[in-house]
C-alpha cells in the first residue's frame, strides 16, 4: 500500500514539474538542499522580530511562517529585507533563498500564464519569469512595501513577455515559410555571430544563443554540462539578446553586413 502511495505521489509530482517547467523544479530542488542539513540557510527570528521565534529560523520553516494567514504585512517585508539584502551580498545560495522562499508565488504566477500557452513553450516562459524575478532582487525598492509582491509582478511581466515573444514567432503556416536551410538555419547564425565579431556581445554569448535558441538545445542541459547555474545563462542570454537585437535595429548587424546583395 506504502509503495503504491509513493508511486502515485511520484507520478502526480513528475505530472506538474512538466507543467510548471524545470526550472522551477531545479530552483526548488536546490532549495531544498540549502534548508536541509546540519547547516541550513536560516535567519535571526529575534532580529527580524514582528513575530517570528526568538531563534535561528532556517528558510523552509520561514517559508511556512509568512504564509500563515496571519502573517502580518510588516512581516513579511521585515522578512524580504533580509532576505534581498543577503542576496545583493553576493552570495549564490541566498540567490536561490528568495527564489525557494517565493516558490508557491511563482508557481502561482507560472500556472497562469502557462495555462493559456502552448505545451513547447513552458520552459522558455517559466525561465524568464526565474530571470526577471532574479533580476528585480537587485532593484526592487525595499523601503516601499509589499515587497514580494512587487517581485512577483515583475517575474510575471516576464513570463508574459516571453510568451508574447514565443507567440510570434511560431508559424501560422509553413507553407508561408521561408525555406527553413536558407533562413532558420542560416541567416540568423550568421547575424548572431557577425554580432560577436563586431564586439556587439561575446563569443561566448554568440555560442550560447546559437546552441539554446537555434540548435534546440535546453539551457538546463547545457547549464548541467558546464557546471554553471542555470540561471546565469538565461541571465546572460537575455542580457546578450537585448544588446544584439538593439543592434539590429540600429542597422549595424544585418543580413548585409554579411550576405553579398543579389546585384553583386
Amino acid at each position: 500500500m506504502t509503495n503504491r502511495k509513493n508511486h502515485d505521489q511520484n507520478l502526480a509530482a513528475t505530472a506538474a514539474g512538466v507543467r510548471t517547467g524545470r526550472a522551477l523544479n531545479v530552483a526548488q530542488r536546490s532549495f531544498y538542499l540549502l534548508t536541509t542539513g546540519p547547516r541550513p540557510l536560516a535567519v535571526d527570528g529575534q532580529a527580524v522580530g514582528h513575530g517570528l521565534p526568538a531563534r535561528t529560523v532556517d528558510l523552509a520553516e520561514l517559508r511556512e511562517l509568512v504564509l500563515a494567514p496571519d502573517a502580518s504585512d510588516e512581516l513579511k517585508d521585515a522578512v524580504w529585507r533580509v532576505l534581498v539584502r543577503r542576496a545583493r551580498a553576493g552570495d549564490p545560495a541566498w540567490v536561490v533563498g528568495c527564489v525557494g522562499v517565493a516558490m508557491p508565488g511563482l508557481k502561482n504566477t507560472a500556472a497562469q500564464v502557462i495555462r493559456i500557452s502552448p505545451s513547447q513553450l513552458i520552459d522558455d516562459i517559466v525561465s524568464e519569469m526565474l530571470t526577471e524575478f532574479v533580476a528585480q532582487l537587485a532593484r526592487v525598492d525595499l523601503e516601499s512595501p509589499h515587497i514580494v509582491g512587487r517581485l512577483l509582478k515583475w517575474a510575471r511581466k516576464g513570463a508574459l513577455r516571453a510568451r508574447c515573444r514565443a507567440m510570434r514567432e511560431l508559424p501560422a503556416d509553413p507553407c508561408e515559410l521561408p525555406d527553413r536551410r536558407a533562413f532558420t538555419e542560416v541567416e540568423p547564425a550568421l547575424l548572431v555571430w557577425d554580432a560577436a565579431r563586431q564586439g556587439v556581445i561575446t563569443s561566448a554569448d554568440a555560442e550560447l544563443i546559437v546552441t539554446t535558441r537555434l540548435k534546440g538545445r535546453s539551457v538546463q542541459d547545457l547549464a548541467q554540462a558546464q557546471g554553471v547555474a542555470a540561471w546565469r545563462l538565461y541571465t546572460g542570454r537575455q542580457a546578450a539578446e537585448a544588446e544584439l537585437a538593439a543592434a539590429i535595429r540600429a542597422g549595424r548587424v544585418s543580413v548585409e553586413t554579411i550576405v553579398p546583395s543579389a546585384g553583386m
